[in-house]
This record gives C-alpha cells, sequence and structure tokens, in this order.
C-alpha cells in the first residue's frame, strides 16, 4: 500500500542501506534511522504473490493484497464518483509549473500555458 512517491525514495533509499551494509557501517545512526523508516512502511506491507517457475526463471503472475491501492473500479476514470476530471487541470498546473518556468526563462513566450501568450515582467 505504498504511493508512488514513498515506493520511489524506498527504492532509492535500499541502495543505501546495501552499501552501508556491504561497508561495515551496521552501527551508524543513518542505517538505525533507515531501519525505522523501512519499519513504518512496511507495516502495511502483506499479501500474496503468485510466482511462475520456467526453465530458471523466475515470473511475477500475481500479487493480492487487503491493503492494495489499485481499485479496478477506479482504472479508467470514467464513471467514478469520486473523481473530477476537471481536478486534472490543477494538478497539470502544479506539476507544470517548473517546465513552465524553464521556458519562460528560455525566453519561449508563446505556448508555454496551454497555448496562452505569456509575458515575463520586467525587471
Amino acid at each position: 500500500m505504498l504511493d508512488k512517491e514513498t515506493l520511489f525514495e524506498a527504492q532509492k533509499m535500499s541502495m543505501t542501506y546495501a552499501n552501508l551494509v556491504y561497508n561495515g557501517q551496521w552501527f551508524t545512526p543513518l542505517r538505525q534511522a533507515m531501519d525505522a523508516f523501512f519499519a513504518e512502511v512496511n507495516k502495511v506491507v502483506t499479501g500474496e504473490v503468485t510466482l511462475k517457475l520456467y526453465k530458471g526463471n523466475i515470473i511475477p503472475a500475481g500479487i493480492k493484497s487487503p491493503y492494495s491501492l489499485y481499485d479496478m473500479g477506479l482504472g479508467g476514470f470514467t464513471d467514478v464518483d469520486m473523481y473530477d476530471q476537471k481536478d486534472a487541470t490543477g494538478f497539470i498546473r502544479c506539476f507544470g509549473l517548473p517546465l513552465k518556468t524553464r521556458a519562460l526563462l528560455l525566453g519561449n513566450k508563446t505556448n508555454v500555458d496551454f497555448g496562452k501568450p505569456v509575458v515575463l515582467p520586467k525587471k
């Protein structure tokens, strides 16, 4: 049940953790802090994983968890009461703000905000 950002950070931290262990730094405060992070995010990690074994390969075939964040009913975002497609505009603007700023700084004053011309303020 990890959200995308937490899963991404956990994957990055796992490399740091492996390096700490490999380099014999088991008793460092960093390793202890990372243990606390992993213990917290793994509180709801449970479920079943189905694997296929074939000629020395292991192939994931299915995952089930009572805490899964995936819901087949929400997959298409078409007939869902809790999702308003107008909400996407706000997210697109927020996540696109750094790219819009970059474009403005590089001198691209058109097609930055959904095709609307943008004028930089004078310094």
